[in-house]
């Protein structure tokens, strides 16, 4: 997993938004799939990365829903939120659309995101999602704050997370 200091990898992912999920579950195309590149969002400020094991699990909505609302809170801050899991995009749209979550997610089902910030779980029935991690990176991607769970129902101290996009 990269810590504080190391340079994350750049990356392109498909990016679910909540203006092309808004009140169309169950009627994706591929024209609501936007693409997403870690150095454009950076340009515009710091970037948090919150890695999901899935979306419409229990414990993963519980996580996302608690980060809308922080999020809400918490607009004056610096840069941008982005969930990230192995999900498709469709399944994604219809999660930000079901929770009215206001920050976009990615998508990490047709490429190497997840080995890249070492979050891949590698072994078990699931292998090939997400472990539940937050990323905060600076402008030059140099990651700030690194967090990820050691139990399975543990979360990010959101605190911690919006020091860090002060600071990036």
């Amino acid at each position: 997993m990269l810590d504080a200091g190391d340079t994350a990898p750049a990356f392109e992912a498909p990016m679910s938004t909540p203006e092309n999920a808004a009140g169309k579950s169950g009627e994706f195309t591929s024209d609501e799939v936007e693409p997403f590149a870690l150095e454009d969002a950076l340009a515009d400020g710091p970037v948090a990365l919150a890695f999901f094991p899935g979306a419409f699990s229990r414990t993963c909505t519980r996580e996302m829903c608690q980060m809308r609302d922080w999020w809400s809170d918490l607009a004056e801050l610096p840069g941008a939120v982005y969930g990230v899991s192995a999900d498709p995009p469709f399944p994604q749209l219809a999660f930000v659309d079901e929770y009215d979550l206001s920050f976009p997610l990615l998508s990490t089902f047709n490429n190497d995101v997840l080995r890249g910030f070492g979050v891949r779980v590698e072994e078990g029935i699931l292998r090939g999602i997400a472990r539940r991690s937050v990323f905060v990176l600076g402008p030059d991607r140099t990651v700030v704050y690194a967090w990820a769970a050691d139990e399975p129902l543990t979360f990010p101290d959101l605190d911690a997370v919006a020091a860090a996009m002060e600071s990036a």
